[in-house]
């Protein structure tokens, strides 16, 4: 519904089909499949003929009728749940590798592709997941995001760079989608009573990080397409092929210098108006639902007071609520997913979008419908009783299944949750806090956006590997004052959870109540408190002393660095 599938879908998943039959017989290796389905959005997990399947969501947003969907088929072909993803899209893992054509077509039927899911494609367009019922949003970027959706995944060259090409779209210069760290970032801002776009480009989280640069103070909005179109083919062309590790666009930036890249965009662009393209149109805004929400509203006990408090927002729009659906390390079970979509369903068709905390955000909920939320969040076990911080921390898959992934990202994240809550620590004061880890110095739990982010490699002591962390702090979003988060030292991965909780009680037990912003503070007056901190904790005993010291978490075995 979000977007348009390309009419050549059909044909391209036929070829693929035709390709995994080749591999089959021996008339294909087996590697050059493997490219292939990767470009699919299909990764083998770690386990022998194990894959999942990543779904392309623009804005996080699917129907209801496409969450239920999705979880029909997770669980027709044995996976117990969707995974939702730290941009704004869900996984199904745990698939047969014979079943992952099935899926794919099953999720056609939905008007669902998983194409650009990975490899050197366009990949998920990101919106600020506020976006569209903000009280301090410019405008809602969303239909933009859907429209440029369907033109680029419709064009066979965007599966066709050197790397993955990231777009993301905020609602106002708050940043609400990292769109300063993206290869291409609009910002919606007006001019003269006019809606249109500051634009950011060779932006970038991952391997040498890198805050975007100002392309364009202002765009129209119906130039949204153009300007992408023409850095894409900036990239396209002038892209590093050859190198993996320097491929991405911050790279091609980097080489040619902003002069000549800016010649490079200026020249693809004008070629692009020779070609006399289809102008861009936004697509419509699903309206907001207008039945009266107030109706048999009951008065909230107790508990459903807190709740409101952590996870419940209200609208722009009058007797609407914006509700966050914490999801446990993102992993929504099938029978939650068809329960929740079948509450969403009378409500309307945008009610639902993915979040970057691998959460839900429920949109457009009538107050008279709250209490009944909060009983069916009771009923499922989803934790809507535990301080925001819990519900919004993030942690990649990790180990556990990436096969890329070094430390057990999950198995820390609930370590650390469990300690943070088994203290007397009043997190609640923490308010709107992002603690993320990544297995690895990749940045897939966007540890290098946090407020408190960790990122998983490993130590020796005696010639004995154990997992370690990297402890990274201070991030923060927004035009003109995006910061990464700085690297404060390492920590033994079995150490970090008392780590976290000894760091949190310096922060809230303070002779002054909190006014500046942990980040601030801890790159502030706080530094030298943090670094000694981190050395204090920094120590590994002998492994004859204490074995599990070398087990990572929730880990049966000793720690290894074998991947795959």
């Amino acid at each position: 519904m979000f977007y348009r599938l390309p009419e050549t879908l059909t044909d391209e998943l036929d070829a693929l089909k035709a390709a995994t039959a080749q591999a089959a017989s021996g008339e294909m290796e087996e590697s050059t499949l493997d490219r292939l389905r990767v470009a699919w959005g299909s990764y083998e997990q770690r386990g022998h003929g194990v894959r999942m399947v990543r779904v392309r969501t623009p804005a996080g947003a699917v129907t209801p009728a496409q969450l239920r969907g999705m979880a029909d088929i997770a669980e027709r072909y044995g996976a117990p749940c969707l995974h939702v993803t730290t941009r704004q899209e869900f996984q199904i893992h745990d698939l047969r590798a014979e079943d992952v054509i099935a899926v794919m077509e099953d999720l056609k039927g939905l008007e669902l592709a998983t194409r650009g899911g990975g490899g050197g494609t366009v990949r998920n367009v990101l919106v600020s997941p506020d976006a569209g019922f903000a009280r301090d949003e410019v405008f809602d970027p969303s239909p933009h995001a859907f429209a440029l959706t369907s033109r680029m995944i419709a064009d066979p060259t965007s599966w066709q760079l050197p790397r993955k090409f990231k777009i993301s779209f905020a609602n106002g210069p708050r940043d609400g989608a990292y769109a300063l760290l993206n290869d291409v970032g609009f910002v919606a801002t007006m001019r003269d009573g006019a809606r249109g776009f500051q634009v950011f480009v060779a932006g970038g989280a991952g391997n040498k990080p890198e805050i975007a640069h100002v392309l364009h103070d202002f765009i129209a909005e119906s130039d949204v397409w153009l300007v992408s179109e023409a850095i894409k083919r900036v990239f396209s062309k002038y892209g590093d092929r050859e190198n993996r590790a320097r491929a991405r666009l911050r790279f091609l930036w980097s080489a040619l210098g902003e002069e000549t890249f800016r010649q490079y965009y200026e020249a693809e662009y004008a070629g692009l108006l020779q070609e006399s393209p289809a102008p861009f149109v936004p697509g419509p805004v699903v309206p907001v639902p207008d039945s009266d929400p107030f109706a048999g509203a009951a008065e909230p006990d107790e508990a459903e007071r807190l709740w409101r408090s952590r996870y419940v927002e209200s609208q722009r729009q009058a007797g609407r609520y914006s509700v966050v659906v914490p999801v446990p390390m993102g992993n929504l079970p099938n029978a939650t997913a068809r329960r929740l979509a079948d509450f969403l369903a009378p409500i309307g068709d945008d009610t639902v979008r993915a979040t970057f905390g691998q959460n839900l955000r429920l949109r457009h909920i009538p107050e008279n419908r709250l209490g009944a939320l909060f009983a069916l969040l009771q009923e499922e076990g989803l934790p809507s009783d535990r301080p925001r911080l819990s519900g919004e921390a993030i942690a990649c898959t990790g180990a556990e299944t990436c096969k890329l992934g070094i430390c057990r990202s999950k198995g820390l994240l609930s370590a650390i949750l469990e300690a943070l809550e088994a203290s007397s620590l009043d997190l609640d004061r923490l308010g709107d806090f992002h603690l993320n880890v990544s297995g690895c110095p990749n940045a897939c739990g966007q540890h290098l956006m946090a407020d408190l982010g960790f990122s998983g490699g490993a130590r020796r002591q005696d010639g004995v590997a154990f997992p370690a962390y990297t402890l990274f702090a201070g991030a923060r979003a927004g035009v003109g004052h995006t910061r990464l988060a700085r690297s404060f030292g390492r920590v033994p991965a079995r150490a970090v959870p008392d780590f976290v909780v000894a760091l949190l009680g310096l922060w809230l037990t303070r002779d002054e109540a909190p006014t500046e912003a942990f980040g601030d503070w801890v790159l502030g007056e706080g530094a030298d408190e943090v670094a000694d901190l981190v050395e204090r904790y920094d120590v590994a005993p002998p492994f004859a002393e204490d074995p599990l010291f070398y087990h990572d978490w929730s880990a049966d075995e000793p720690f290894s660095l074998k991947k795959g």
